[in-house]
């Protein structure tokens, strides 16, 4: 120790100090680091497993008690794949996106268009091309798909437009937009 440090903050075995606060934590628990940043952001880190890698990045833009956005590693491999966003504020999730397949591209959009907690749509890239070519949509916001436009040929247009006519829950009618993937046609 050299004789111009100042060790009147330092904490001894049997004085905590007068300046000195040991760090506490909040509702994430004690695997979670708060940061508050100086533009008025507040981040929580959270390692679960006490790999050194973040399970979760949660921001609160704000400082208000409403995470904004959070980056998650849902599957466990040490790579935030998935980030939920809060768009308006309201402490309820609007929209997620997610890499599901683990090539570093968000091959999953799910949004909440009235806010009411159910999914609305739906959209996946379920042939890893890179491109969105299955779109789900609760047009009414009763919890059931009615409306389904999926790209068959990953030419990046919708091919086949698939629709609930009744209301019943059940996609009844399709339509192919491109008449080269309609199975029922003769080529």
């Amino acid at each position: 120790m050299s004789e111009y440090e100042d060790t009147s903050t330092e904490p001894t075995a049997d004085d905590t100090g007068t300046d000195y606060n040991e760090p506490t934590h909040d509702d994430y628990g004690s695997n979670t680091i708060v940061t508050e940043t100086t533009d008025g952001q507040t981040i929580y880190t959270t390692d679960n497993d006490h790999d050194g890698l973040a399970d979760e990045v949660a921001i609160d833009s704000d400082s208000d008690g409403n995470i904004d956005r959070a980056y998650e590693d849902t599957d466990g491999d040490g790579r935030l794949d998935t980030l939920v966003v809060d768009r308006d504020d309201d402490g309820y999730a609007d929209a997620a996106y997610r890499d599901t397949d683990g090539d570093g591209r968000v091959d999953q959009v799910q949004l909440d268009r009235n806010e009411d907690g159910i999914v609305d749509v739906d959209a996946r890239d379920t042939d890893g091309d890179g491109r969105i070519d299955t779109v789900s949509v609760d047009r009414d916001f009763d919890g059931r798909e009615d409306l389904r436009l999926t790209d068959t040929d990953g030419d990046g247009d919708v091919d086949v437009v698939a629709r609930d006519t009744d209301g019943d829950g059940v996609l009844d009618t399709e339509t192919y937009v491109d008449p080269s993937t309609n199975p029922y046609t003769s080529h």
